[in-house]
């Protein structure tokens, strides 16, 4: 037990040791809260690319992250359990945000004056009964219960909602799907990390008209070889839908018109095979946005 009050009342490096703690329900102590970076973000059965999806997170939703496995994060994402690639997420040990009611389930828990087992006992809940959350600290909940701010362990209560602000839609299953852009955009989610290659045309390596060839082409359309040739397919839009092509110039030294293309998914956001690899950008990034020359409609 020593030990045990040692680890929770460390500082950052220890709370990341704290995640490994297990407690006598078998419930870990959470390492963070996590900040959703691109929409569309896929929680997965297992930490890999080809496992199950169970649910399809939003830009700016809150996961909260139980430990980090390999490159990814095993986490809650409204009250769904998987996995999460730890690229597309921002990792806080500390944040205010509403994770809803949490309830104990076994035993008896105390609330604390601050996120230390060593400080003031402001209560103690029984099994049963609830406590909302209003933010983390460091493996600590940080909650409201009857008119007292306080603090529980994480590994001793278990959430009952989805965060209050998180998208609704798509608790447990994939988005409904319901244009051939989104099945395209979503095709194409699935190359996410497959590295930039010059020349490339296949998940082995894209190029970047590569990878919006091939994912064209998966989904029964053809697009020509280039960006400046892309730039020819289809017809040219101003008002942007998803599955659109996006096209920039000077990306690289050429004289052609286009230089460099994406897909549009909504949000002002595009996915591209760049340096990096396959990932997600604005367009209004600092590097991308005075490039922007237009986009084509391929597919209605």
């Amino acid at each position: 037990m020593k030990i045990l009050k040692r680890l929770l009342t460390a500082t950052l490096a220890v709370c990341i040791l704290a995640s490994m703690i297990v407690g006598a329900s078998a419930i870990e102590l959470k390492t963070g809260i996590g900040v959703v970076e691109t929409g569309g973000l896929r929680l997965r059965a297992k930490p890999n690319t080809d496992a199950e999806i169970l649910a399809n997170a939003g830009i700016g939703d809150n996961v909260v992250i139980i430990r980090q496995v390999g490159d990814w994060y095993l986490v809650d994402y409204n009250l769904i359990v998987g996995y999460m690639h730890k690229d597309y997420l921002t990792f806080h040990d500390k944040k205010n945000v509403e994770l809803g009611d949490a309830i104990v389930e076994s035993g008896s828990v105390n609330l604390r004056s601050a996120p230390d087992v060593n400080s003031e006992l402001l209560a103690t809940l029984s099994q049963g009964e609830t406590a909302y959350i209003i933010g983390f600290n460091c493996g600590w909940y940080k909650v409201q219960y009857n008119g007292q701010t306080g603090y529980i362990r994480s590994d001793l209560v278990a959430l009952m909602e989805a965060p209050k602000f998180n998208a609704q839609l798509t608790v447990g299953k994939s988005p409904v799907v319901e244009t051939m852009g989104q099945k395209i955009v979503a095709l194409a989610q699935d190359y996410m990390g497959v590295p930039y290659v010059w020349g490339g045309t296949s998940p082995n390596g894209f190029d970047c008209s590569g990878f919006t060839q091939y994912v064209f082409k998966q989904m029964g359309y053809t697009l020509k070889r280039t960006a400046a040739q892309q730039l020819t397919n289809g017809y040219s839009v101003s008002n942007l839908k998803v599955g659109d092509l996006v096209f920039f110039t000077n990306t690289y030294a050429t004289s052609a018109a286009a230089s460099h293309v994406g897909i549009y998914m909504g949000d002002n956001l595009f996915i591209h095979a760049a340096g990096g690899g396959v990932k997600i950008t604005s367009l209004d990034h600092e590097y991308y946005a005075p490039r922007y020359i237009g986009a084509r409609r391929i597919v209605e």
